[in-house]
């Protein structure tokens, strides 16, 4: 294990989303040694929950490495850190929550966008377009990065999984109204609220973003069956996706770089996309954690 001033040196690479934070230990070389899991990480909604999600992930990933939750506290080891976390763009958050982290030696927080973008291009420039609970299209060229969507539900996000089950709910309540007809999707929406103990009609007042985003798998699989309602809903999400990926790339320093779509709903919206969206996709290289670790390496001194 390599070590600054005669003690230990990992890095630790953390992915805090929505719903679930992510820290993988490595040792400088990159050979990974533990990882683990804590809950929510979005430093903006919730910044001391995010940090408890931190040292719970941190706590999982020492002990899965044989070493002690205690070390980093006292000293044993050295933890340099890059985090990517939901809501860092928000005013002082990143800034706040890396105070907050004493347990690394060093930790640079950025937003989970821009990890993942980073990890999807092994380091390059690129694009991505995330489309999970919400939306957001990031890019990085350079020293320059740029950014669309992403602003929050129901703001925002638009054409990620909480505004695709917004619609569908819509859809229900118009069929209910009489002002649409009965449709695959109203009676599979209705049918799977009423099993899980709801009431159809009043499920959606105050409900989450990851609430509506609960309601995908229903739409996915109704236009599966050929559901018209389902497909239509589908295709205005592709659309939307579409449009973030024109503003993205509309600079010319932006337009010719190479697109990633990446998240839950990536595969059913991808076929989706306009046709000139689609031509500029490549494979991810690799992951939001990836590019985490690459910030890490940097934090620590390491060249990408």
């Amino acid at each position: 294990m390599s070590s600054v001033s005669g003690i230990p040196t990992l890095l630790a690479a953390i992915d805090g989303g929505a719903t679930k934070t992510i820290l993988r230990l490595a040792l400088p070389d990159g050979s990974v040694i533990g990882e683990g899991r804590g809950g929510a990480g979005n430093i903006a909604s919730d910044i001391d929950m995010a940090r408890a999600s931190v040292r719970t992930a941190l706590d999982d990933a020492l002990r899965a490495a044989g070493l002690s939750c205690a070390d980093p506290a006292s000293g044993a080891v050295r933890i340099f850190a890059g985090a990517g976390m939901a809501g860092a763009e928000a005013a002082d958050c990143a800034q706040r929550f890396t105070r907050l982290c004493d347990d690394f030696a060093k930790l640079e927080v950025r937003s989970d966008s821009y990890t993942s973008c980073l990890g999807a291009h092994g380091g390059e420039d690129g694009a991505v377009i995330a489309v999970g609970t919400g939306s957001v299209a990031y890019a990085i060229c350079g020293p320059e990065e740029r950014r669309a969507g992403g602003w929050g539900f129901p703001q925002s996000d638009e054409g990620g999984g909480a505004w695709v089950g917004l619609e569908a709910i819509r859809h229900m309540l118009a069929v209910q109204d009489g002002r649409v007809s009965e449709t695959g999707l109203s009676l599979a929406l209705r049918a799977h609220l009423i099993s899980a103990g709801h009431d159809p009609l009043s499920w959606s007042v105050g409900a989450s973003a990851t609430r509506f985003a609960s309601l995908a798998p229903v739409l996915v699989k109704a236009a599966q069956a050929g559901d018209a309602a389902a497909m239509d809903i589908l295709n205005r999400a592709g659309d939307e996706l579409g449009a973030l990926a024109d503003s993205l790339l509309s600079e010319n320093r932006f337009s010719a770089l190479p697109l990633c779509l990446l998240g839950g709903l990536a595969p059913v919206l991808m076929p989706r996309l306009p046709c000139g969206v689609r031509e500029k996709l490549v494979p991810a290289q690799g992951s939001a954690v990836d590019g985490a670790m690459m910030l890490a390496r940097r934090v620590c001194g390491n060249p990408l």
